[in-house]
């Protein structure tokens, strides 16, 4: 098993004038300025929205009640992209929403919290894992909250999330929370998918959020709590590089086996190749729920389908796209709503 350490990685980080993530919970930032500059040429937008949201940032979310179905809600904003702040735990944070050209105001809408990796950014994993074509074509609300010093607390990883013990189970469901009293939100349609950390995150909202998340879908990640006792099966969609530097594949396997353990499953999957790549589909698994591990090769640290310009070969690995792993999260999600 290969890992990296936080020290190696940012000795290795300074001298490539790149950004990346830990060993066994890395991330990536896209590292072209002019892809970071579009991604905040396409925020500038969000000002308004800003203005708007400047109230509420000053009170925690009220998280208890759940998400609101009482639609429309005053002050929807309506398609488009917004930067929130939202305050939690007396941090000052935010996350950007996004919602597709042909959502209604009036009808309840499926929403995927996407999240960044070590040391990446919300705008970042929009550049990174290109979802919002493919949300706006099916239909879905993306929001891509913003990690304290560009981290996640998934548990035994990473950054100064982690090492500070951040509530971020408890940020990620304020964020839904609040999403939910500015857009018509279905609240039987929750999903959560992410990147490197980012993975290892929505690994641990399906640990301990099962309540909220219908479905859950890691890429490049692990499962990195020491205790994980969902109170439902949990439909889990996986991605990783055979050839991961950065977070090694053979991290994610017993996450995948102790998975299809859990939620009860056929230990013997049905496999469907695609190029050089395959799935493995882990079904009869309890109350309906699935497991799909995708295995992309040859692939290196990055999204499949995702991003060509941000999987920079030499330190990321090869890029594939065998599978447009967005679309493929979206379409696995589709198939499961929260009991």
């Amino acid at each position: 098993m290969r890992t990296r350490g936080l020290f190696v990685t940012a000795l290795f980080v300074t001298l490539s004038g790149a950004t990346l993530g830990c060993g066994s919970g890395g991330g990536v930032d896209a590292d072209t300025d002019s892809a970071t500059g579009d991604a905040d040429a396409d925020t500038d937008a969000d000002a308004d929205a800003d203005a708007d949201t400047d109230a509420d940032a000053d009170t925690d979310a009220d998280t208890e009640s759940g998400p609101s179905t009482d639609c429309p809600h005053a002050g929807d904003p309506g398609p488009g992209q917004y930067t929130i702040p939202l305050t939690f735990d007396g941090l000052d944070r935010s996350y950007i929403l996004h919602v597709p050209p042909g959502y209604d105001v009036a009808e309840p809408t499926p929403l995927v919290v996407n999240i960044h990796g070590l040391s990446s950014t919300a705008n970042q994993q929009i550049l990174f894992s290109q979802m919002n074509p493919a949300a706006d074509s099916a239909g879905y609300v993306v929001i891509y909250p913003q990690g304290i010093g560009n981290s996640w607390n998934a548990g035994l990883c990473c950054g100064d999330a982690a090492s500070s013990d951040v509530d971020d189970v408890g940020f990620l469901r304020a964020v839904v929370h609040d999403a939910a009293t500015r857009a018509c939100i279905d609240p039987h349609r929750i999903y959560a998918t992410g990147m490197s950390n980012g993975g290892h995150m929505s690994y641990r909202l399906a640990c301990d959020a099962a309540d909220l998340f219908a479905a859950v879908a890691p890429v490049a990640g692990a499962k990195l709590v020491l205790q994980c006792a969902p109170t439902r099966p949990v439909p889990l969609m996986a991605f990783h590089g055979l050839q991961d530097p950065i977070v090694d594949y053979d991290l994610d396997v017993p996450s995948i086996e102790s998975w299809v353990g859990m939620n009860g499953c056929d230990p013997t999957p049905v496999t469907t190749g695609y190029g050089g790549s395959h799935c493995d589909e882990y079904s009869g698994c309890d109350e309906g729920a699935s497991v799909v591990f995708c295995t992309m090769d040859p692939m290196g640290h990055c999204w499949p389908g995702g991003s060509s310009l941000a999987c920079i070969e030499a330190i990321l690995g090869a890029y594939n796209d065998d599978i447009d792993a967005s679309a493929s999260i979206l379409e696995f999600f589709g198939g499961f709503v929260l009991p």
